[in-house]
Protein backbone atom coordinates (compact mmCIF):
# COMPACT_ATOMS: atom_id res chain seq x y z
CA UNK A 1 0.00 0.00 0.00
CA UNK A 2 1.48 3.53 -0.98
CA UNK A 3 2.41 5.82 1.70
CA UNK A 4 0.30 8.96 2.55
CA UNK A 5 3.32 10.30 1.07
CA UNK A 6 2.58 9.33 -2.05
CA UNK A 7 -0.56 9.37 -2.50
CA UNK A 8 -0.11 13.62 -1.80
CA UNK A 9 2.60 13.66 -4.55
CA UNK A 10 0.05 11.82 -7.27
CA UNK A 11 -2.66 14.33 -6.29
CA UNK A 12 -0.29 17.09 -6.41
CA UNK A 13 0.57 16.11 -9.91
CA UNK A 14 -2.95 15.37 -10.97
CA UNK A 15 -4.01 19.13 -10.31
CA UNK A 16 -0.45 21.05 -11.31
CA UNK A 17 1.12 18.25 -13.29
CA UNK A 18 4.71 16.70 -12.95
CA UNK A 19 7.28 18.74 -12.61
CA UNK A 20 10.23 17.00 -13.94
CA UNK A 21 14.05 18.21 -12.69
CA UNK A 22 15.80 19.62 -16.16
CA UNK A 23 18.90 17.42 -17.52
CA UNK A 24 22.34 18.84 -16.00
CA UNK A 25 25.00 19.20 -18.48
CA UNK A 26 27.68 17.97 -15.73
CA UNK A 27 25.62 14.40 -15.33
CA UNK A 28 25.15 11.63 -17.93
CA UNK A 29 22.06 9.60 -18.59
CA UNK A 30 23.98 6.79 -16.23
CA UNK A 31 24.63 9.24 -12.91
CA UNK A 32 21.23 10.68 -12.89
CA UNK A 33 19.55 9.13 -10.06
CA UNK A 34 16.74 6.92 -10.14
CA UNK A 35 12.64 7.47 -8.56
CA UNK A 36 11.43 4.43 -7.57
CA UNK A 37 7.54 4.82 -7.94
CA UNK A 38 4.68 3.19 -6.44
CA UNK A 39 2.42 0.96 -7.83
CA UNK A 40 -0.18 3.56 -7.47
CA UNK A 41 1.99 6.27 -8.83
CA UNK A 42 3.08 4.68 -11.58
CA UNK A 43 -0.63 3.71 -13.02
CA UNK A 44 -1.77 6.98 -12.30
CA UNK A 45 1.07 8.95 -14.34
CA UNK A 46 -0.31 7.86 -17.91
CA UNK A 47 -3.91 9.56 -16.57
CA UNK A 48 -1.97 12.82 -15.63
CA UNK A 49 -0.58 12.90 -19.25
CA UNK A 50 -3.31 12.78 -21.12
CA UNK A 51 -5.30 14.81 -18.87
CA UNK A 52 -2.74 17.75 -18.51
CA UNK A 53 -3.08 20.90 -20.56
CA UNK A 54 -1.23 21.85 -23.42
CA UNK A 55 0.45 24.76 -21.83
CA UNK A 56 2.06 21.66 -18.94
CA UNK A 57 2.92 19.48 -21.52
CA UNK A 58 7.27 18.55 -21.95
CA UNK A 59 9.09 21.01 -23.60
CA UNK A 60 10.55 20.68 -26.77
CA UNK A 61 13.93 19.02 -27.00
CA UNK A 62 16.89 20.77 -26.40
CA UNK A 63 15.08 23.12 -24.30
CA UNK A 64 14.25 22.83 -20.47
CA UNK A 65 10.86 21.62 -19.69
CA UNK A 66 8.80 23.62 -17.91
CA UNK A 67 8.42 23.68 -13.77
CA UNK A 68 5.18 24.78 -11.89
CA UNK A 69 7.43 27.94 -10.78
CA UNK A 70 8.18 29.03 -14.61
CA UNK A 71 4.64 27.96 -15.73
CA UNK A 72 3.55 31.40 -12.50
CA UNK A 73 5.94 33.29 -14.35
CA UNK A 74 4.99 32.71 -17.62
CA UNK A 75 0.98 33.46 -17.18
CA UNK A 76 2.16 36.74 -15.32
CA UNK A 77 3.63 37.68 -18.76
CA UNK A 78 0.44 37.04 -20.59
CA UNK A 79 -1.83 38.73 -18.18
CA UNK A 80 0.08 41.67 -18.41
CA UNK A 81 0.24 41.74 -22.44
CA UNK A 82 -3.31 41.07 -22.84
CA UNK A 83 -5.87 43.40 -22.95
CA UNK A 84 -7.44 45.62 -20.48
CA UNK A 85 -10.88 44.54 -19.96
CA UNK A 86 -13.80 46.40 -20.90
CA UNK A 87 -15.39 48.78 -18.34
CA UNK A 88 -18.94 47.06 -16.81
CA UNK A 89 -21.72 49.16 -18.04
CA UNK A 90 -23.19 51.14 -14.66
CA UNK A 91 -26.75 49.94 -13.74
CA UNK A 92 -29.76 51.82 -13.69
CA UNK A 93 -31.18 53.35 -10.43
CA UNK A 94 -34.82 53.71 -10.31
CA UNK A 95 -35.44 57.23 -8.62
CA UNK A 96 -38.92 58.93 -8.81
CA UNK A 97 -39.31 62.59 -7.43
CA UNK A 98 -42.47 63.74 -5.72
CA UNK A 99 -43.23 67.35 -5.81
CA UNK A 100 -45.53 68.81 -3.72
CA UNK A 101 -46.36 71.95 -6.03
CA UNK A 102 -47.68 74.19 -3.50
CA UNK A 103 -49.31 77.44 -3.69
CA UNK A 104 -46.69 79.71 -1.41
CA UNK A 105 -43.52 77.07 -1.32
CA UNK A 106 -43.17 73.78 -3.45
CA UNK A 107 -41.66 70.53 -1.21
CA UNK A 108 -39.67 67.70 -3.41
CA UNK A 109 -38.66 64.03 -1.66
CA UNK A 110 -37.17 61.41 -3.71
CA UNK A 111 -37.83 57.81 -3.43
CA UNK A 112 -34.83 55.44 -4.27
CA UNK A 113 -36.92 52.30 -5.66
CA UNK A 114 -34.06 50.34 -4.80
CA UNK A 115 -33.63 50.50 -1.17
CA UNK A 116 -36.97 51.45 -0.53
CA UNK A 117 -36.77 54.77 1.30
CA UNK A 118 -37.79 58.25 0.62
CA UNK A 119 -36.11 61.94 1.64
CA UNK A 120 -35.94 65.29 1.39
CA UNK A 121 -34.55 67.41 -1.75
CA UNK A 122 -32.91 70.85 -0.55
CA UNK A 123 -34.12 72.16 -4.02
CA UNK A 124 -33.59 75.75 -2.48
CA UNK A 125 -31.79 79.06 -1.82
CA UNK A 126 -28.63 77.45 -3.31
CA UNK A 127 -29.12 73.54 -1.97
CA UNK A 128 -29.53 74.93 1.43
CA UNK A 129 -33.20 75.17 2.01
CA UNK A 130 -35.54 72.46 1.17
CA UNK A 131 -38.42 74.85 0.69
CA UNK A 132 -38.70 76.69 -2.86
CA UNK A 133 -41.29 79.51 -2.92
CA UNK A 134 -43.32 78.97 -5.87
CA UNK A 135 -42.65 82.01 -7.48
CA UNK A 136 -41.13 82.83 -11.01
CA UNK A 137 -39.73 86.68 -11.80
CA UNK A 138 -39.12 87.85 -14.80
CA UNK A 139 -36.19 90.14 -15.21
CA UNK A 140 -35.90 93.44 -17.32
CA UNK A 141 -34.59 91.79 -20.62
CA UNK A 142 -36.98 88.67 -19.92
CA UNK A 143 -34.95 86.30 -18.73
CA UNK A 144 -36.52 83.84 -15.81
CA UNK A 145 -35.61 83.28 -12.42
CA UNK A 146 -36.80 81.04 -9.45
CA UNK A 147 -38.60 83.41 -6.48
CA UNK A 148 -35.58 82.67 -4.29
CA UNK A 149 -32.58 83.35 -7.02
CA UNK A 150 -34.06 87.53 -6.91
CA UNK A 151 -32.32 90.27 -4.67
CA UNK A 152 -34.89 92.74 -3.73
CA UNK A 153 -32.71 95.32 -5.54
CA UNK A 154 -33.05 93.80 -8.48
CA UNK A 155 -36.07 95.00 -10.95
CA UNK A 156 -38.36 91.95 -11.85
CA UNK A 157 -41.81 91.03 -12.69
CA UNK A 158 -43.20 88.82 -9.87
CA UNK A 159 -45.68 86.10 -10.73
CA UNK A 160 -46.88 84.76 -7.84
CA UNK A 161 -49.36 81.75 -6.57
CA UNK A 162 -48.45 79.96 -10.01
CA UNK A 163 -50.87 77.02 -9.05
CA UNK A 164 -54.44 78.77 -8.47
CA UNK A 165 -53.83 80.78 -11.79
CA UNK A 166 -53.14 77.30 -13.77
CA UNK A 167 -56.23 75.94 -12.02
CA UNK A 168 -58.19 78.81 -13.35
CA UNK A 169 -58.83 80.47 -9.68
CA UNK A 170 -56.20 83.49 -9.63
CA UNK A 171 -55.48 84.67 -6.18
CA UNK A 172 -53.69 88.14 -5.71
CA UNK A 173 -53.66 91.06 -7.80
CA UNK A 174 -53.82 90.97 -11.72
CA UNK A 175 -50.35 90.46 -13.26
CA UNK A 176 -48.76 93.58 -15.71
CA UNK A 177 -47.64 92.93 -19.33
CA UNK A 178 -44.22 92.74 -20.09
CA UNK A 179 -42.83 93.74 -23.05
CA UNK A 180 -46.49 93.13 -24.86
CA UNK A 181 -47.12 89.69 -23.68
CA UNK A 182 -50.43 89.84 -21.70
CA UNK A 183 -48.96 87.43 -18.21
CA UNK A 184 -52.67 86.72 -17.22
CA UNK A 185 -53.57 84.83 -20.32
CA UNK A 186 -53.67 81.37 -20.23
CA UNK A 187 -50.60 80.40 -22.69
CA UNK A 188 -48.51 82.89 -20.56
CA UNK A 189 -49.29 80.84 -17.15
CA UNK A 190 -49.00 77.54 -18.54
CA UNK A 191 -45.62 78.76 -19.88
CA UNK A 192 -44.39 79.92 -17.05
CA UNK A 193 -45.83 77.17 -14.40
CA UNK A 194 -43.68 74.42 -16.95
CA UNK A 195 -41.02 76.61 -17.06
CA UNK A 196 -40.89 76.70 -13.10
CA UNK A 197 -41.26 72.50 -13.02
CA UNK A 198 -38.83 71.80 -15.25
CA UNK A 199 -36.42 74.21 -13.17
CA UNK A 200 -37.27 72.73 -9.74
CA UNK A 201 -36.66 68.85 -11.44
CA UNK A 202 -33.39 70.13 -12.87
CA UNK A 203 -32.01 71.59 -9.64
CA UNK A 204 -33.36 68.24 -7.50
CA UNK A 205 -31.33 65.81 -10.29
CA UNK A 206 -28.03 68.38 -9.46
CA UNK A 207 -28.82 67.89 -6.22
CA UNK A 208 -28.56 64.34 -5.89
CA UNK A 209 -26.22 64.10 -7.93
CA UNK A 210 -24.04 66.23 -5.40
CA UNK A 211 -25.09 65.27 -2.22
CA UNK A 212 -26.31 61.62 -2.62
CA UNK A 213 -23.29 60.89 -5.02
CA UNK A 214 -22.69 57.25 -2.60
CA UNK A 215 -26.15 56.27 -4.22
CA UNK A 216 -25.21 56.85 -7.33
CA UNK A 217 -22.34 55.63 -7.89
CA UNK A 218 -21.57 53.46 -10.89
CA UNK A 219 -24.86 53.68 -11.62
CA UNK A 220 -27.26 55.51 -13.85
CA UNK A 221 -30.41 57.29 -12.60
CA UNK A 222 -33.60 56.16 -14.33
CA UNK A 223 -35.67 59.25 -13.82
CA UNK A 224 -39.86 59.39 -12.94
CA UNK A 225 -41.99 62.77 -10.81
CA UNK A 226 -45.36 63.16 -9.76
CA UNK A 227 -46.74 66.12 -9.09
CA UNK A 228 -50.07 66.51 -6.21
CA UNK A 229 -52.77 68.31 -7.42
CA UNK A 230 -55.63 69.42 -5.17
CA UNK A 231 -58.47 66.65 -5.30
CA UNK A 232 -60.77 68.98 -6.19
CA UNK A 233 -59.34 70.55 -9.32
CA UNK A 234 -58.27 66.52 -10.03
CA UNK A 235 -62.22 66.05 -10.50
CA UNK A 236 -62.11 68.84 -13.04
CA UNK A 237 -61.31 69.90 -16.18
CA UNK A 238 -58.22 71.70 -14.98
CA UNK A 239 -56.53 68.28 -14.60
CA UNK A 240 -56.16 68.34 -18.47
CA UNK A 241 -54.11 71.66 -18.19
CA UNK A 242 -51.81 70.01 -15.42
CA UNK A 243 -51.06 66.91 -17.19
CA UNK A 244 -50.36 68.97 -20.62
CA UNK A 245 -47.93 71.32 -18.30
CA UNK A 246 -46.40 68.58 -16.65
CA UNK A 247 -45.69 66.96 -19.93
CA UNK A 248 -43.84 69.70 -21.69
CA UNK A 249 -42.04 70.10 -18.30
CA UNK A 250 -40.94 66.98 -18.55
CA UNK A 251 -39.69 66.88 -22.31
CA UNK A 252 -37.29 70.09 -21.67
CA UNK A 253 -35.69 68.55 -18.98
CA UNK A 254 -35.24 65.51 -20.54
CA UNK A 255 -34.14 67.26 -24.00
CA UNK A 256 -32.65 69.48 -21.95
CA UNK A 257 -33.96 72.53 -23.42
CA UNK A 258 -35.53 74.62 -20.97
CA UNK A 259 -35.78 77.82 -21.76
CA UNK A 260 -34.08 80.97 -20.53
CA UNK A 261 -36.31 83.45 -21.34
CA UNK A 262 -40.02 84.62 -21.15
CA UNK A 263 -39.84 84.81 -25.00
CA UNK A 264 -38.36 81.67 -25.71
CA UNK A 265 -41.20 79.77 -23.35
CA UNK A 266 -44.23 80.69 -25.36
CA UNK A 267 -42.89 79.29 -28.68
CA UNK A 268 -41.50 76.40 -27.34
CA UNK A 269 -44.28 75.82 -25.33
CA UNK A 270 -46.15 76.00 -28.44
CA UNK A 271 -43.68 73.68 -30.36
CA UNK A 272 -43.10 71.10 -27.56
CA UNK A 273 -47.17 70.32 -26.69
CA UNK A 274 -48.19 68.58 -29.87
CA UNK A 275 -45.18 66.21 -29.03
CA UNK A 276 -47.28 64.94 -26.42
CA UNK A 277 -49.96 62.85 -28.26
CA UNK A 278 -46.71 60.70 -29.73
CA UNK A 279 -44.76 60.48 -26.53
CA UNK A 280 -44.77 58.50 -23.15
CA UNK A 281 -44.03 61.50 -20.47
CA UNK A 282 -42.97 59.83 -16.94
CA UNK A 283 -44.39 62.55 -14.71
CA UNK A 284 -48.23 62.35 -13.33
CA UNK A 285 -50.46 64.03 -11.74
CA UNK A 286 -51.98 62.57 -8.37
CA UNK A 287 -54.35 63.65 -6.33
CA UNK A 288 -52.90 65.49 -2.99
CA UNK A 289 -54.28 64.26 -0.07
CA UNK A 290 -54.36 60.63 -1.54
CA UNK A 291 -50.23 61.12 -1.41
CA UNK A 292 -50.46 62.74 2.07
CA UNK A 293 -52.31 59.52 3.76
CA UNK A 294 -49.90 57.46 1.71
CA UNK A 295 -48.00 56.29 4.77
CA UNK A 296 -51.40 56.35 7.01
CA UNK A 297 -53.26 53.66 4.71
CA UNK A 298 -49.92 51.30 3.83
CA UNK A 299 -49.33 51.12 7.63
CA UNK A 300 -50.96 48.15 10.32
CA UNK A 301 -52.38 50.75 11.81
CA UNK A 302 -54.78 52.15 9.65
CA UNK A 303 -58.60 51.21 9.89
CA UNK A 304 -60.86 51.25 7.28
CA UNK A 305 -63.49 54.23 7.75
CA UNK A 306 -64.58 57.66 7.33
CA UNK A 307 -61.88 60.18 7.51
CA UNK A 308 -60.93 63.82 7.04
CA UNK A 309 -57.87 65.82 5.86
CA UNK A 310 -57.01 69.59 6.14
CA UNK A 311 -53.99 71.08 4.73
CA UNK A 312 -53.22 74.27 5.59
CA UNK A 313 -50.47 75.72 2.87
CA UNK A 314 -49.19 78.88 2.43
CA UNK A 315 -51.96 80.29 0.44
CA UNK A 316 -54.88 77.79 0.45
CA UNK A 317 -56.92 75.17 2.76
CA UNK A 318 -56.99 72.22 0.93
CA UNK A 319 -60.20 70.06 2.71
CA UNK A 320 -61.30 66.33 1.36
CA UNK A 321 -63.52 63.59 3.05
CA UNK A 322 -63.01 60.36 2.01
CA UNK A 323 -64.01 56.63 3.03
CA UNK A 324 -60.71 54.47 3.52
CA UNK A 325 -61.71 50.73 2.31
CA UNK A 326 -59.01 47.62 2.88
CA UNK A 327 -59.97 44.48 1.40
CA UNK A 328 -57.68 41.31 2.16
CA UNK A 329 -55.09 43.73 1.37
CA UNK A 330 -56.57 45.63 -1.68
CA UNK A 331 -56.58 48.98 -0.40
CA UNK A 332 -58.59 51.75 -2.07
CA UNK A 333 -59.55 55.32 -1.15
CA UNK A 334 -62.82 57.26 -2.18
CA UNK A 335 -62.93 60.78 -1.80
CA UNK A 336 -66.53 62.05 -1.18
CA UNK A 337 -65.76 65.75 -1.14
CA UNK A 338 -63.07 68.35 -1.94
CA UNK A 339 -62.52 72.11 -1.32
CA UNK A 340 -60.06 74.65 -1.62
CA UNK A 341 -60.33 77.87 -0.40
CA UNK A 342 -57.67 80.53 -0.06
CA UNK A 343 -57.42 80.93 3.52
CA UNK A 344 -54.19 79.94 4.23
CA UNK A 345 -51.56 81.85 6.17
CA UNK A 346 -50.09 84.14 3.63
CA UNK A 347 -53.17 85.05 2.19
CA UNK A 348 -54.86 85.78 5.67
CA UNK A 349 -51.71 87.46 6.71
CA UNK A 350 -51.52 89.56 3.72
CA UNK A 351 -54.98 90.64 3.93
CA UNK A 352 -54.34 91.39 7.61
CA UNK A 353 -50.52 93.30 7.50
CA UNK A 354 -52.11 95.58 5.12
CA UNK A 355 -48.78 95.75 2.91
CA UNK A 356 -46.06 95.71 5.93
CA UNK A 357 -43.33 94.17 4.47
CA UNK A 358 -41.89 90.61 6.16
CA UNK A 359 -42.65 86.95 5.99
CA UNK A 360 -45.95 85.55 7.41
CA UNK A 361 -45.38 82.79 8.66
CA UNK A 362 -47.83 81.07 11.21
CA UNK A 363 -46.47 82.71 14.36
CA UNK A 364 -46.53 86.09 12.73
CA UNK A 365 -50.25 85.27 11.44
CA UNK A 366 -51.04 84.62 15.52
CA UNK A 367 -50.19 88.02 16.29
CA UNK A 368 -51.61 89.82 13.34
CA UNK A 369 -55.50 88.00 14.16
CA UNK A 370 -54.81 89.21 17.90
CA UNK A 371 -54.43 93.00 16.81
CA UNK A 372 -57.37 92.52 14.03
CA UNK A 373 -61.07 93.38 14.92
CA UNK A 374 -63.59 91.25 16.21
CA UNK A 375 -65.81 91.54 13.69
CA UNK A 376 -62.68 90.59 10.90
CA UNK A 377 -61.43 87.79 12.75
CA UNK A 378 -65.45 86.59 13.02
CA UNK A 379 -65.37 86.59 9.53
CA UNK A 380 -62.44 84.47 8.97
CA UNK A 381 -63.42 81.94 11.68
CA UNK A 382 -66.57 81.83 9.67
CA UNK A 383 -64.90 81.35 6.42
CA UNK A 384 -63.10 77.99 8.30
CA UNK A 385 -66.55 76.81 9.54
CA UNK A 386 -68.25 76.93 5.85
CA UNK A 387 -65.39 75.25 4.16
CA UNK A 388 -64.74 72.48 7.11
CA UNK A 389 -68.96 72.11 7.23
CA UNK A 390 -69.31 71.36 3.01
CA UNK A 391 -66.31 68.85 3.23
CA UNK A 392 -67.85 66.81 5.84
CA UNK A 393 -71.45 67.04 5.54
CA UNK A 394 -70.78 66.71 1.90
CA UNK A 395 -69.98 63.26 2.88
CA UNK A 396 -72.21 62.57 5.31
CA UNK A 397 -74.79 62.31 2.26
CA UNK A 398 -73.07 60.70 0.84
CA UNK A 399 -72.44 58.02 3.43
CA UNK A 400 -75.30 55.76 4.20
CA UNK A 401 -74.04 54.48 7.14
CA UNK A 402 -74.29 55.33 11.03
CA UNK A 403 -71.44 57.53 11.71
CA UNK A 404 -72.23 57.82 15.44
CA UNK A 405 -70.94 54.24 16.61
CA UNK A 406 -70.49 53.14 20.05
CA UNK A 407 -66.96 53.00 20.22
CA UNK A 408 -66.91 51.94 24.02
CA UNK A 409 -69.80 48.94 23.94
CA UNK A 410 -68.72 45.83 25.85
CA UNK A 411 -70.37 43.45 28.03
CA UNK A 412 -69.06 45.76 30.46
CA UNK A 413 -71.38 48.76 29.50
CA UNK A 414 -75.19 48.13 28.89
CA UNK A 415 -77.07 51.13 27.76
CA UNK A 416 -79.90 51.77 29.46
CA UNK A 417 -82.33 53.48 26.98
CA UNK A 418 -82.95 53.89 23.49
CA UNK A 419 -82.09 57.06 21.90
CA UNK A 420 -78.85 59.37 20.93
CA UNK A 421 -75.21 58.51 22.30
CA UNK A 422 -73.62 61.14 24.17
CA UNK A 423 -70.76 62.45 22.13
CA UNK A 424 -68.09 61.08 25.27
CA UNK A 425 -69.30 57.27 23.89
CA UNK A 426 -68.99 58.10 20.18
CA UNK A 427 -66.39 57.02 18.06
CA UNK A 428 -64.62 60.14 17.17
CA UNK A 429 -64.10 61.54 13.64
CA UNK A 430 -60.58 61.48 12.54
CA UNK A 431 -59.87 64.60 11.17
CA UNK A 432 -55.58 64.97 9.74
CA UNK A 433 -54.27 68.22 9.66
CA UNK A 434 -51.36 68.30 8.02
CA UNK A 435 -49.09 71.64 5.96
CA UNK A 436 -47.14 74.57 7.67
CA UNK A 437 -49.98 76.75 9.17
CA UNK A 438 -50.88 73.19 10.78
CA UNK A 439 -48.80 74.32 13.92
CA UNK A 440 -51.68 77.02 14.18
CA UNK A 441 -53.85 77.09 17.13
CA UNK A 442 -55.99 79.04 15.35
CA UNK A 443 -56.54 77.05 12.00
CA UNK A 444 -56.61 73.82 14.59
CA UNK A 445 -59.63 75.91 17.21
CA UNK A 446 -61.10 76.92 13.95
CA UNK A 447 -61.52 73.64 12.64
CA UNK A 448 -62.80 71.54 15.98
CA UNK A 449 -65.40 74.75 16.84
CA UNK A 450 -67.28 73.99 13.14
CA UNK A 451 -68.72 70.94 15.45
CA UNK A 452 -70.46 73.13 17.70
CA UNK A 453 -71.06 76.30 15.72
CA UNK A 454 -73.11 74.37 13.15
CA UNK A 455 -74.52 71.22 15.49
CA UNK A 456 -73.09 68.59 13.34
CA UNK A 457 -74.23 66.02 16.60
CA UNK A 458 -77.84 66.46 15.30
CA UNK A 459 -76.58 66.07 11.88
CA UNK A 460 -75.18 62.38 13.02
CA UNK A 461 -71.56 63.34 13.08
CA UNK A 462 -69.26 62.04 15.59
CA UNK A 463 -67.10 64.52 17.60
CA UNK A 464 -63.80 65.32 15.81
CA UNK A 465 -60.39 64.14 16.50
CA UNK A 466 -57.57 66.39 15.49
CA UNK A 467 -53.98 64.31 14.67
CA UNK A 468 -51.28 64.67 12.58
CA UNK A 469 -50.20 62.15 10.05
CA UNK A 470 -48.03 59.39 11.53
CA UNK A 471 -44.17 59.34 10.24
CA UNK A 472 -43.47 56.70 8.43
CA UNK A 473 -40.11 54.31 9.01
CA UNK A 474 -39.03 54.60 5.50
CA UNK A 475 -38.46 58.24 5.91
CA UNK A 476 -34.56 60.04 5.92
CA UNK A 477 -35.53 62.52 8.29
CA UNK A 478 -33.39 66.33 7.70
CA UNK A 479 -31.29 67.38 9.75
CA UNK A 480 -32.52 69.66 12.00
CA UNK A 481 -36.66 69.18 10.89
CA UNK A 482 -37.38 66.16 13.41
CA UNK A 483 -40.61 67.15 13.72
CA UNK A 484 -41.42 68.88 10.30
CA UNK A 485 -42.80 65.61 8.70
CA UNK A 486 -46.21 67.34 8.21
CA UNK A 487 -44.28 69.56 5.43
CA UNK A 488 -43.39 67.23 3.72
CA UNK A 489 -46.57 63.98 4.10
CA UNK A 490 -47.54 65.38 0.55
CA UNK A 491 -44.01 65.31 -0.98
CA UNK A 492 -43.42 61.50 0.45
CA UNK A 493 -46.69 60.34 -0.87
CA UNK A 494 -45.90 61.63 -3.98
CA UNK A 495 -42.45 60.01 -4.35
CA UNK A 496 -43.66 56.71 -4.62
CA UNK A 497 -43.61 55.60 -8.71
CA UNK A 498 -47.61 56.33 -9.67
CA UNK A 499 -49.57 53.40 -9.01
CA UNK A 500 -48.01 52.04 -6.54
CA UNK A 501 -50.61 53.69 -4.32
CA UNK A 502 -54.10 52.76 -3.50
CA UNK A 503 -56.68 52.76 -5.86
CA UNK A 504 -58.85 55.95 -6.04
CA UNK A 505 -62.68 57.31 -6.32
CA UNK A 506 -63.54 61.11 -6.90
CA UNK A 507 -66.15 63.18 -6.06
CA UNK A 508 -68.17 63.23 -9.10
CA UNK A 509 -68.49 59.12 -9.26
CA UNK A 510 -70.41 59.21 -5.71
CA UNK A 511 -74.08 60.34 -5.65
CA UNK A 512 -75.85 61.62 -2.16
CA UNK A 513 -76.91 57.85 -0.56
CA UNK A 514 -79.82 56.90 -0.50
CA UNK A 515 -82.98 57.52 2.56
CA UNK A 516 -84.04 55.39 4.45
CA UNK A 517 -87.32 54.78 3.92
CA UNK A 518 -89.65 55.46 6.72
CA UNK A 519 -91.83 53.30 8.66
CA UNK A 520 -95.43 53.59 8.53
CA UNK A 521 -97.91 51.78 10.64
CA UNK A 522 -99.89 48.65 9.20
CA UNK A 523 -102.92 48.97 7.47
CA UNK A 524 -102.75 53.10 6.60
CA UNK A 525 -102.85 53.95 3.69
CA UNK A 526 -101.24 56.69 1.99
CA UNK A 527 -103.23 59.79 1.42
CA UNK A 528 -101.84 60.47 -1.74
CA UNK A 529 -102.40 57.04 -3.58
CA UNK A 530 -106.13 57.15 -1.97
CA UNK A 531 -106.73 60.30 -2.88
CA UNK A 532 -110.08 60.98 -5.93
CA UNK A 533 -108.80 62.19 -8.34
CA UNK A 534 -112.62 63.02 -10.47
Amino acid sequence: MASWRDRLRSLHERVFGRAEVPPSSSESDDERPSITESPDLAQAAPVVAEKAPASRARAPTGKAPATVKTQGKRAAVASNDAPPRSTPKARPLAINLGIDFGTSFTKVCFRDLGSEVSGTVAAGKGGKEALVPSIVAIGSDGRLFLGDSVSGKQAAVIVPYLKMRLAGGPIGERLPEFGGIDLNKAESVRALAAWFLASVIQRSQQWLAVHEADRLKNRVADWSANVGVPVEHYDSQALATFEEVLGVAWLWVKDDLVPKTLQQALPSYRLTQPRLAAEVTDFHAVPEIAAAVQSFVMSREAVPGIYVYFDVGGGTVDGVAFNYLNFRGERRINFYSGKVEPLGVSAIGASLAQGAPGEIDAVRLEKLLKACSQSTLAELVLRIHKLVAYVVMTARRKDGRNWQEDAFQSADYERKFIGRLSTSRMRPLIVFIGGGGSKSEWYKGSIESTYTAFKHHSAGVPPYKLVEVPRPKDFIVPKGSADEFIRFAISYGLSFPFGEGPDIGLPSQFGAAEEPRQWTPPGVVDYADSKDYC
